[in-house]
Formats: structure tokens, sequence, C-alpha cells
């Protein structure tokens, strides 16, 4: 799949590069040729105005001589009536009476003797009234051959430089193409995974109700007090599934972005008692020492029912991975403009090459945990979209065997 989008992309890339070139070099070619023939035209017209001036004054040509030009009067006859002395090249020249005499600039070949090829000329041709009711033509005509072999030369460097930017244009193209896929073969690797590893988690606990309400159906006589182990065991793997559609539905909606946020002000520091509320008996009971250090008017912009989401997630993985006797600090303040939430454990620790990954979805730093701490592998991945949604910050400090440390500045 990727390799033909690897290619269709790398031929839309080379087709960009191939048109942008081309344009540039027409572009360049078009402002050279009116740049070299810009000035050539403007003194052709300067000098046929200048020339009907002195003749309707009934002057002397005294326009002087410009090299590689010539000014010339044709009768009605069409015959050269007058040459101004030019240059020795129009002395070899068999010139024709001007087709096009309307003041316009045209380019005409015209044979000369040593030369095997015609030659380039552009002039310019006026008519001028006599009293005797006859028109003269007055023609001023210049040599323009070196000028068009540089711009011959000019537009066959750019056909040879853009055949050579064919070579370029693929190999930028492949290479952008390379480059755009990355995030998306990242993002497809990444679909994959969470697709199956989402499947294998919803798979267990699905074997597990399965495999449990069959041994109850074989003895449909006995009691719920003789079958409260499974019943037991069917309730447990029943709220781990809940809780895992539950994560698979807030990744799902957060990634589509229909997952809005209800943003309000609120007292933050209230927030943080009541959830540490909910976990003072649950310290009491797994015989850990729980602390709390709350500043008091803690007010910020957010949602309350995700940072409580959040609160909970940071203090269930606390509690969770830190042994009896253990201890787990909460602290909030403030800092500046932001406040700041820690949540410190003495537990088991994260290995430093783990770290980078806590984050990822269904990550588990020791995969042994996988079934026996009752997690979905979500919670982490949860935790830090609620911190980006409210344009805040979430890191983590962790030695093995010492504890960790979540920071989250919000």
């Amino acid at each position: 799949m990727f390799r033909k989008t690897l290619i269709r992309l790398t031929l839309q890339n080379s087709v960009v590069f191939l048109v942008a070139i081309s344009l540039l070099g027409a572009w360049l070619y078009w402002f050279m040729e009116g740049q070299v023939f810009g000035e050539i035209d403007e003194m052709l017209l300067t000098r046929s105005k200048r020339a009907k001036a002195e003749l309707m004054l009934d002057q002397d040509f005294s326009t002087p001589s410009v090299p590689y030009t010539a000014v010339i009067l044709w009768d009605k006859n069409r015959e050269i009536v007058h040459r101004l002395k030019g240059d020795p090249l129009f002395a070899n020249v068999k010139l024709s009476y001007p087709e096009q005499i309307d003041g316009k600039i045209h380019s005409v070949q015209m044979d000369i003797p040593q030369f095997d090829d015609p030659l380039q000329f552009r002039f310019v041709a006026v008519s001028l009234p006599t009293v005797t009711g006859d028109s003269l033509v007055i023609q001023v005509i210049r040599f323009v051959g070196a000028e068009v072999a540089w711009l011959d030369n000019l537009r066959k460097n750019i056909i040879i430089g853009c055949c050579l930017a064919v070579g370029i244009a693929i190999a930028a193209g492949y290479w952008l193409a390379r480059r755009a896929l990355i995030p998306i073969q990242n993002s497809w690797q990444a679909q994959q995974q969470f697709v199956a590893d989402a499947s294998h988690e919803l798979r267990t606990p699905l074997a597990v109700i399965r495999a449990r309400a069959e041994l109850l159906l074989r003895d449909p006589k006995q009691t719920i007090e003789e079958k409260i182990s499974d019943i037991s065991t069917i309730y447990r793997e029943t709220r781990r599934l809940h809780k895992l559609v539950a994560h698979l539905l807030t990744l799902a909606r957060s990634d589509s972005n229909q997952l809005e946020l209800n943003i309000e002000s609120f007292a933050f520091d209230s927030l943080v008692h009541e959830v540490a509320g909910h976990f003072k008996e649950l310290a009491q009971i797994e015989q850990i020492y729980f602390q709390t250090e709350i500043s008091p008017s803690l007010f910020i912009q957010g949602d309350r029912e995700r940072l409580h989401q959040l609160l909970v997630i940071l203090l269930d993985n606390a509690f969770k991975y830190t042994p009896s006797p253990g201890e787990v600090t909460l602290t909030c303040r403030k800092s500046g403009n932001h406040v700041l939430l820690e949540v410190k454990d003495t537990g088991v620790g994260i290995p430093e090459k783990d770290i980078p990954h806590i984050f990822d979805r269904f990550y588990r730093a020791d995969p042994a945990r996988k079934r026996t701490d009752g997690g979905t592998g979500l919670g982490l991945a949860i935790a830090r979209w609620i911190v980006e949604k409210h344009g805040g910050k979430i890191s983590v400090q962790s030695e093995p065997g010492k504890g960790t440390s979540f920071l989250v500045k919000l």
C-alpha cells in the first residue's frame, strides 16, 4: 500500500517541481528577451521620429551614426532615395522595401553574401507625406544577430537545465514523498498496534467471563454462595471491561476532535481536596502514608470533570505501584501564572529506558503486571491528553526502587 502511495507522491512532487522550473525558465527567457530588445526598439522608434521631423522641416539627416544601424528613405517607386551612412555591414546588405509601414517594430531576415545563413534585423517604418501628394517611407533598421544568437544560447541552456532538472525533480520528489510518508507510516503502525492491543485487552476479560459463565451453566442447581467465586470473577472482569471501553471511547473521541472540554473557572484546590479525600480511606487499607500539601484559593480555567479524571489517574497509579509501607505525597501550589500539581510516591519506580514510553497507549513498563494490576494501560495516555488540552505540560522523574514523581503544570 505504501509503495503505491510513495510512487504516486513522487510523481506528483516531480511534476510540481518540473512545472515550477519550466515556468521559471520561460519567465527568465521572456524577461531577458524584453531586456535585450527593449533598448533596441526604443532607439529605433526615437531615430524614426527624429528623422521624420528633420525631413518635414526640409533638413538634412543629421542623426548621428549608430553601430549596426541604418536610416533609409524610400520613394513611391520602392527605390532608395537617400541612405544615412551607418554601419559598414549594410553596404553588402540587399535591402528590401518594408512591407509593414505602421510605425511598429518588426523582425526580418536578410541575405548577406559573406554569410551562409540569413541574418536577423529589426526595423520600424513610417510614411512621410510630401507636397506633391506622394509619400516617402522612412525605415530605421538594426542588425540584431548577436542578440538573437545570445538568446538562442540562453534558450538552449534553459532547455538543458530543464532536462537535468528532471532527475533532480524525481530525486527531490522521492525525498519529499518519503518524508511525507513517515508520519503516515508511524500513524498507521500506531493504529495497527492500538487495534491489536485493544483487541487483546478486550479478548482477555471476555474469555474469562465466558469461561466462568460456562461453569455456572454446567451446574445450575448450585447456590449463589457456592458459586460466589465465579460470580465475583465475572463482576470484576465486567468492571474492568467497562473501564477499558470507557477509556477507548475517550481516546477515540479525542483523536477525532469530537470530545470538547467544558471550560469554566473554578477552585482547583477544592477539587484536589475532594479527590484526595477519596484516597485517604484507600491509604489506610493499604497501610500507605498519604500526605497532602494544597495551597488555598487556586482558581483556574478548565474542565472540572477532566481534571478530576487526571487526579484520579495519577493518584491511582501512585497507590497501585507503592507497596506497604510506603508514602504518597500530593502537592498543589501556585507558581507565577501557573498551578503546579505533583504526585510523588516511594513505589517501585520506572526504569529509565521505559520513561519515554509511559504515555503511549497500552504501554506497560513491567509486562508481568499486565493482568495483575487491573489497569488498562491507557490511563497515562488520557492524562497527557487532558493536560495538553488545557495548554499544560506533564513530566515524570523516576528511579527504580525509590519511587516516581509526576509533575503537572497548568
